[in-house]
């Protein structure tokens, strides 16, 4: 009886080495995926960070893309991947003061979507106008941007995404 409690506790090792190999393998090209194939930066103009409250100013947004990566472009067809969307929070004393000039994007057929998009490769820039608020205090701040974007290569999408990201300036009067 003792003998066939050790064999059962064999089965289960066996069964447990198995299917730890095969996550094991299966692991393996998962994660040679970037977590961020993107990554942003921005900045604010004028560069020395000094915008008058009530006056007008612009933000640069730069993408750099990974190799084998795209960003898509702000404008995209309808039922194709998630365009590139720039918003900029309202619980702040700066908005956004007009359209939003970006790069120029590529144009081609997307494998993952079988039809034509616009897309970045190796980096993508976008100028924001903004207008700081006419009664915003004078002071150290930051203004804050949220960009929510998807990024594929050719064989795969990661899941969309938000970033927050946020410039300090001096506010003067």
């Amino acid at each position: 009886m003792a003998h066939f409690g050790l064999a059962r506790k064999m089965v289960w090792v066996a069964v447990f080495v198995v299917f730890a190999l095969a996550a094991w393998m299966m692991a393996g090209p998962v994660t040679q995926i970037p977590k961020e194939p993107i990554k942003w930066s921005m900045q604010v103009s004028p560069p020395e960070g000094q915008v008058k409250a009530g006056e007008k100013f612009t933000i640069q947004l730069n993408a750099k893309i990974d190799e084998g990566w795209h960003l898509y472009a702000i404008d995209q067809e309808e039922g194709g991947p998630i365009p590139t969307r720039i918003l900029m929070p309202a619980e702040q004393n700066f908005e956004q003061a007009g359209g939003i000039e970006s790069s120029e994007p590529k144009t081609a057929m997307d494998p993952n979507f079988n039809m034509m998009t616009h897309f970045y490769e190796e980096q993508a820039s976008f100028v924001i106008p903004v207008q700081a608020a006419a009664n915003a205090a004078a002071g150290k701040t930051e203004v804050k941007v949220n960009v929510s974007f998807q990024t594929c290569n050719d064989e795969l999408c990661l899941p969309p995404k938000t970033v927050k990201l946020s410039v300090p300036l001096n506010v003067w009067r």
